[in-house]
């Protein structure tokens, strides 16, 4: 069934998901380019889906959409949406005594450390992916310029 599979790829992508959805972009873009979509239309949509709130969420729909319709854009979207909600539901009721152990707290620390280095990888993977000459390059620079030294957020 191929709701099915658009939900297992999902689910399975939406399982490790910490630090940030750029975290799991290089594994994504590994899954449903070419199968479900170019690899013009994997990066066209993660532009759009960018300028939108809830990024990842919204380029699951995304997706799921050009693979297989509205119906597909649901899976896609319940799939990736799934594994987080699982998570919060089954840590709220430990969280007040979780968040004052120093070793989880060290746990939290080293989690987000290791997905700040994800984050950088995924970035190098989708230079790789998105620069084909030096007009991108150059938009590239001057956006991380205009992010880093000047703090205008995205859009």
């Amino acid at each position: 069934n191929v709701y099915l599979d658009i939900f297992e790829t999902m689910y399975r992508i939406g399982t490790i998901i910490f630090g940030g959805g750029q975290v799991v972009l290089p594994m994504l873009q590994d899954e449903v380019v070419p199968s479900w979509m170019t690899k013009d239309q994997f990066l066209q949509g993660l532009g759009l889906a960018q300028s939108m709130p809830g990024p990842l969420f919204n380029f699951s729909a995304y997706l799921g959409a050009v693979y297989q319709g509205v119906p597909g854009a649901l899976v896609a979207f319940l799939g990736l949406f799934g594994p987080g909600v699982i998570l919060i539901f089954a840590v709220v009721p430990f969280w007040a005594r979780l968040r004052h152990l120093t070793g989880f707290k060290a746990a939290l620390k080293g989690l987000n450390s290791t997905a700040i280095g994800l984050v950088g990888a995924a970035c190098v993977i989708l230079w790789e992916a998105a620069i084909e000459d030096a007009a991108d390059a150059m938009v590239f620079c001057m956006a991380l310029t205009m992010a880093v030294v000047f703090s205008v957020p995205a859009p």
